[in-house]
């Protein structure tokens, strides 16, 4: 089966949906659970987590900063056979639009077909 643009896009669609909803709900477990074990999760300058233990500490409090930005995606694009989708956006303050940041992921298929975060950065510095 031949992995397509669209394919990265609906993928990458489904995770930013699953996202939101653990954000709502202030939910780090659960947003933790879209980590694969071996992932690491970088805030560029400033720490790094890695494995599920760490990367659930970091994000009880990356749930509770105001997320007071939009975000605007840059792409999404894909390795050749799917196992690997990239993504890159940018944040930019509601208020003041000049302060930005961005945040780049690598999302990896399991064994069971389901895509998990395997790399994720960003840097938001300039919004706070």
């Amino acid at each position: 089966m031949t992995f397509s643009q669209q394919d990265a896009d609906k993928i990458y669609e489904q995770y930013q949906i699953e996202t939101g909803k653990h954000f709502a709900a202030q939910d780090a477990k659960g947003l933790t659970s879209m980590y694969h074990p071996d992932s690491i999760l970088i805030s560029q300058g400033e720490w790094a987590a890695y494995g599920l233990k760490e990367i659930l500490k970091k994000n009880v409090e990356i749930i509770k900063m105001p997320f007071n930005f939009d975000v605007k995606p840059e792409g999404t694009t894909f390795s050749n056979n799917g196992e690997f989708i990239y993504h890159k956006s940018n944040f930019f303050h509601k208020q003041d639009p000049k302060k930005s940041g961005w945040y780049s992921i690598i999302l990896k298929r399991g064994d069971d077909g389901k895509y998990l975060v395997y790399h994720d950065i960003f840097n938001m510095k300039a919004l706070f």
